[in-house]
């Protein structure tokens, strides 16, 4: 099968057929743009990062931002920890997937050398001594003949627990998937047998409940982030047998969106303010029309508004939909502040400020780029420095409004009600 690579935000000229195309078509959507030509077709990709397998050769999604500062991106997004020791012997490596494996295998190599942590879960079975809870209503259908055995409900301490059955899902796509290379593949399946007697299941919100609940599993969370991660991006369940990996698609404006809300949350709650998440803006009264920005942070009557695109304009300036998007927010949210949030290839960041005058409304707005392009261990760094300049940003007296103009009347949920966003 023939490999093909693509850079996103890059155009380029590709044999395929149609065919192929077809199938590209259905694993990335919107995120692929394609024209035909001479040779086949011009495509082009946005925001993904990864392969895809076509009946006819194999794509490579290769993203602007190196892969070991995706990954970065993903564990900031995630929550925040020092790498330390996860580095070593990765700052060379450039394919996304074998450095995803090598990275996962080796977080779950340290847990498996700290020993699996076991936890209760509650299990049903019929015994012949009373254990646990005795179902009798299920007993007394039995025929007579069955009287003996009593059926039981019962908590189990065992390491067939949520957290380890994601681990083993992640470990059992690659154990059976080449894309990550041979060594991740051995070592992978090394893991995998020291996990007798859990089942391999994808239960992510289980896990994550149990995370939370239960601080014995607080060493699990960078394993589980990119376990997460690995079966999110495949949408494989491990069962028995072999499954080719159709796909790995890792959605890129998510990661970055996510990274930003939890720096920007962060540095809001170090100052003692709101910030409200993803929280819908209605502008009618029956609640017909609604908006979702990113991130809204308040200081009492104050706020900004902050939405976070992962875009590379060639111009330097996000594209005119966006500002448009942005202003709209500011007028249901009542502020005349709001930031749109890039990343940059660079290591330093990037700021631009505009007065933008819509109906009468003048609004400021700042185009702040977050720098990509340093060492991965200091990304987390430059997304913290970049929400503490835009938080201190709220504190700056408001620009002159316009006597004459009358505001729209907005039903937004900020008049009525606050909710933190959670750390």
């Amino acid at each position: 099968m023939s490999p093909w690579v693509l850079t996103e935000w890059e155009w380029a000229e590709l044999p395929l057929s149609a065919e192929d195309l077809l199938a590209a078509q259905s694993h990335l959507g919107s995120a692929l743009t394609a024209e035909p030509s001479a040779g086949g077709f011009r495509l082009r990709t946005h925001g993904v990062a990864g392969m895809v397998a076509l009946p006819g050769g194999v794509l490579h999604l290769r993203s602007k931002v190196p892969s070991l500062h995706l990954l970065a991106l993903a564990d900031s997004a995630a929550k925040g920890f020092s790498w330390g020791e996860d580095l070593v012997g990765m700052a060379g490596a450039e394919e996304l997937l074998p450095l995803l494996g090598t990275l996962y295998v080796r977080r779950v190599e340290r847990l498996a050398r700290g020993g699996w942590v076991h936890g209760y879960r509650e299990e049903e079975a019929v015994q012949s001594v009373l254990r646990g809870r005795w179902l009798v209503g299920r007993d007394i259908a039995q025929p007579p003949t069955h009287r003996h055995q009593l059926t039981c409900r019962f908590d189990e301490f065992t390491r067939d627990v949520a957290p380890n059955r994601l681990l083993l899902a992640a470990l059992r796509v690659m154990e059976r998937a080449r894309i990550f290379g041979p060594p991740v593949a051995a070592r992978a399946r090394a893991l995998a047998a020291t996990l007798d007697g859990v089942q391999a299941r994808a239960e992510l919100q289980a896990a994550e409940t149990l995370l939370a609940s239960d601080r014995r599993f607080a060493a699990y969370r960078p394993a589980l982030g990119l376990a997460r991660l690995i079966l999110e991006s495949t949408g494989v369940q491990a069962m028995p047998g072999t499954h080719p990996l159709a796909s790995f698609v890792l959605r890129l404006a998510p990661l970055f969106e996510a990274a930003v809300t939890r720096a920007l949350a962060q540095a809001a709650a170090a100052r003692g303010l709101m910030c409200h998440a993803q929280r819908p803006l209605t502008l009618d009264a029956e609640g017909r029309l609604t908006l979702i920005p990113d991130v809204v942070i308040e200081q009492e009557r104050a706020r900004l508004v902050i939405d976070a695109k992962y875009k590379f304009p060639a111009e330097g300036l996000p594209p005119a939909d966006d500002f448009q998007q942005l202003v709209t927010y500011l007028a249901c949210v009542g502020t005349h502040q709001g930031a749109l949030v890039l990343p940059a290839l660079g290591r330093v960041p990037e700021e631009t400020t505009l007065n933008l005058t819509t109906f009468g409304r003048t609004s400021q707005v700042r185009v702040v780029k977050v720098p990509l392009g340093g060492p991965a261990a200091t990304l987390g760094r430059a997304l913290e420095s970049t929400a503490e300049r835009l938080v201190s940003w709220l504190g700056s007296p408001p620009l002159p409004t316009p006597t004459s103009v009358y505001p729209p009347k907005i039903h937004s949920p900020f008049e009525m009600s606050n909710s933190k966003y959670p750390i």
